[in-house]
């Protein structure tokens, strides 16, 4: 598990390529609703400059690779790291708008081997990361626009074979992370949108021969966010959004012991925040919803048991200086459990159920 942590900061960067095209589209969809008249992040393509513009663009390009290896009679190591990275920067200069869009990347990746005769153990570790950047900035006499993305991804795989406790141990990790702001600002109205996302799985399956098991865990997590902001010279309005889901999966066999057992659970938290401001009046509303389920089945060479959970949480609230605050919670929770024995072939079971609801709200009068 050292390596865990090492590679979940290395996360993510697939969505470096995707986060490019996704970023001149954001912006590109930004300024129509803000209904700019000059178009400014369509002209993020500077490569349609005409003669009068000044047009600069400089790349660079690195890459590097090394292999060590060391041997003696009852041990061999071997070490590969590579590595590549680049950059582009291009600026376009005219009579009454300018541009520049910045760009980089970096790609490696590593494989470390270890065969340790005396102890009788292969350890191979395997690690890939990339990650890239891209930022464009437009600005004319009255209006400007910028757009700025960037997304890394890593990938590391551990396997560890050890012959002398017959053990088979591999551990697999992959993420990806990738955010995207873009502002458009104008002599009247201006807006401004961030959003970020980030996926992150692992499994580990440990195989223990000698004792006749197996474990297998995996663990997964999504999650975005989105923060959208307009402002003109009447009113404001503001839009909050963010999600996050987890899930885990547990699967062990023992066939010495004749037992195994089973386990998946998922928890997803939303939340939404929405509201607008003028002269006059300020409104706004939230809104929270948390879902989390657990699934366990047990069975053994005496009993077996199948259980179920699901939990939901809500919140809503609204708030205007005008009307009415309001507010309200839910918490709800249902189990459901059945569980047999087997003993001189006479086969009791049980069967349960747990359930819990709770409801509270809440109105409050602020102008009398």
């Amino acid at each position: 598990m050292k390596n865990v942590l090492r590679t979940l900061t290395i996360t993510g960067g697939l969505a470096a390529s995707l986060l490019i095209g996704a970023g001149a589209t954001s912006a590109a969809e930004n300024d129509s609703l803000l209904n700019l008249n000059d178009g400014l992040v369509e002209n993020l393509n500077i490569l349609d400059s005409n003669e009068d513009n000044n047009v600069e663009i400089n790349t660079q390009n690195d890459a590097s690779s090394d292999v060590n290896v060391e041997s003696t009679e009852e041990s061999f190591t071997s070490n590969a790291d590579a590595n590549t990275e680049g950059s582009i920067d291009a600026v376009v200069e005219g009579e009454d708008e300018s541009a520049a869009v910045n760009a980089e990347g970096d790609a490696g990746v590593m494989n470390e081997t270890v065969v340790d005769e005396e102890n009788d153990t292969v350890t191979s570790t395997t690690e890939a990361a990339t990650e890239g950047a891209i930022g464009a900035e437009v600005e004319g006499e009255e209006e400007s626009a910028a757009v700025n993305a960037e997304g890394d991804a890593g990938v590391m795989n551990e396997t560890i074979v050890d012959e002398e406790n017959d053990t088979v141990t591999s551990t697999t990790e992959a993420a990806t992370e990738g955010a995207i702001g873009a502002e458009v600002q104008g002599e009247d109205e201006s807006a401004a949108v961030n959003a970020d996302g980030n996926v992150g799985v692992m499994n580990e399956t440990v195989v223990d021969e000698e004792n006749d098991s197996t474990t297998s865990t995996t663990e997964g997590n999504i999650g975005a966010g989105l923060n959208s902001v307009f402002e003109n010279q009447e009113n404001s309005s503001f839009l909050n959004a963010d999600n996050n889901t987890s899930f885990v999966n547990v699967i062990e066999t023992n066939e010495e012991n004749d037992s195994s057992s089973f386990a998946l659970g998922t928890e997803s938290v939303k939340n939404l925040g929405l509201g607008s401001e003028d002269n006059e009046n300020e409104e706004s509303a939230k809104v929270m919803a948390a879902v989390s389920a657990l699934i366990e089945a047990q069975s053994t060479e005496d009993s077996s048991r199948l259980g179920t959970e699901v939990d939901v949480a809500s919140m809503v609230g609204l708030d205007s200086e005008d009307e009415n605050s309001f507010s309200s919670m839910l918490d709800a929770t249902a189990g459901l459990w059945v569980q047999s024995t087997h003993e001189d072939d006479n086969n009791p079971s049980e069967l349960g159920l747990d359930l819990g609801l709770g409801f509270a709200s809440m109105t409050e009068k602020l102008n009398q």
